[in-house]
């Protein structure tokens, strides 16, 4: 697993050295300068920083602006072996058009959006009809994120349906990212939906529940993910057209 990010002047150096010590590649982690940052104190990875990935990569592009996640996706494409997109950056002064949001979902290979963003760019539908409008537009596949409500995808026509793992919340830290980058590793294997947001879904509830966040980066805590998701399989719902 790696990061591509870019980091405050002020991030500490210890926590990348305990990112680093727990297998995560951090080399194309940069600091930024403070005129690189926006009006919300956000600053955005760039295009440059993806410049050594392989074939074998699988690539998720997160909640930032519509615009830099069109660049980044258009970088990546026909380099690495999968690419998923996160939902846009929700920030009043990146907000996107939902047309925007579609064209550039089409050209990954699954929209990951949350129920949050889905509710801003089709306010009043529900999350159902929105990932079968998703379908229609040419979009491959779709994950909506519905948190407590677990998750709800569509590939090929077939909408899936997963709860989500019971656990207790620590509120140290949310489970979005973790849900994301667990989807795309397993999705990138065989593209098998239901199995992928049963994975995603597992590693989702074992960082929500811990007060630790590198302590999750252990060979427990990966087979806790494991047995967790192969529980999940066996729970998940599935709709024909």
């Amino acid at each position: 697993m790696a990061v591509c990010a870019i980091t405050a002047q002020d991030f500490a150096s210890e926590l990348s050295l305990d990112i680093t010590r727990a297998g995560i590649d951090v080399s194309r982690v940069r600091a930024g300068t403070d005129t690189e940052a926006s009006l919300h104190g956000e600053i955005d990875p760039t295009v440059d920083q993806l410049g050594s990935i392989g074939p074998d990569w699988a690539v998720h592009v997160c909640g930032v602006a519509v615009a830099r996640q069109r660049e980044i996706v258009r970088a990546v494409t026909h380099r690495a072996a999968l690419i998923t997109l996160d939902g846009p950056s929700l920030s009043a002064h990146t907000q996107a058009p939902a047309t925007e949001v579609l064209e550039l979902a089409g050209e990954c290979d699954a929209f990951l959006p949350g129920r949050g963003e889905v509710e801003r760019l089709w306010p009043g539908q529900p999350p159902r009809e929105v990932l079968r409008m998703l379908a229609r537009r040419g979009v491959r596949a779709a994950v909506i994120k519905l948190g407590v409500g677990g998750s709800i995808g569509i590939r090929d026509g077939i909408i899936s349906w997963m709860p989500a793992f019971p656990v207790t919340a620590s509120g140290a830290t949310s489970g979005g990212d973790a849900y994301a980058g667990a989807f795309a590793a397993r999705f990138s294997i065989d593209r098998n939906l239901p199995r992928a947001m049963a994975w995603a879904t597992a590693a989702a509830s074992v960082v929500v529940e811990s007060f630790m966040l590198l302590d999750q980066l252990t060979e427990f805590a990966r087979r806790t993910v494991e047995y967790r998701a192969r529980m999940l399989e066996a729970d998940i719902r599935r709709e024909t057209p």
